[in-house]
């Protein structure tokens, strides 16, 4: 694979994404990688789906979404809980969450093109 040829692979995600406009996006670019996905509009679909799927290899959430529970707080319930790696994005940067999480998560900033997404999936999932 040469340096500009975007990383994908076969794990399964879910996604968790409350704009249906976002997530069409995101996941058509995420089976474009070679991903299968799952898709969930808010944390406590995802923790129903988690609930019920055990072959999840990486949450992906947005960090904003309405309800109790935000995506920081899901990913940390589910890496603490289950082991499950995430990764976060967020169209408001340092606001979203507090900065000791940019050190826990890989967090990625909308917009972001595949390269990006690829690459910080990859990331995600290798480490």
């Amino acid at each position: 694979m040469t340096g500009n040829e975007t990383q994908g692979g076969s794990e399964t995600i879910l996604l968790v994404e409350d704009q249906e406009e976002v997530a069409q996006v995101a996941q058509a670019m995420l089976e474009e990688l070679g991903y299968s996905v799952v898709f969930a509009n808010s944390a406590q679909r995802a923790l129903d789906i988690l609930g019920e799927n055990k072959d999840i290899d990486l949450l992906l959430t947005d960090i904003v979404m309405p309800g109790p529970l935000n995506g920081a707080a899901l990913a940390e319930r589910v890496k603490t809980e289950m082991g499950l790696k995430a990764v976060l994005v967020t169209g408001y940067a340092d606001k979203a969450i507090p900065s000791d999480q940019f050190g826990r998560f890989n967090v990625i900033l909308k917009p972001f093109g595949m390269d990006e997404l690829g690459a910080r999936i990859r990331a995600a999932l290798d480490a």
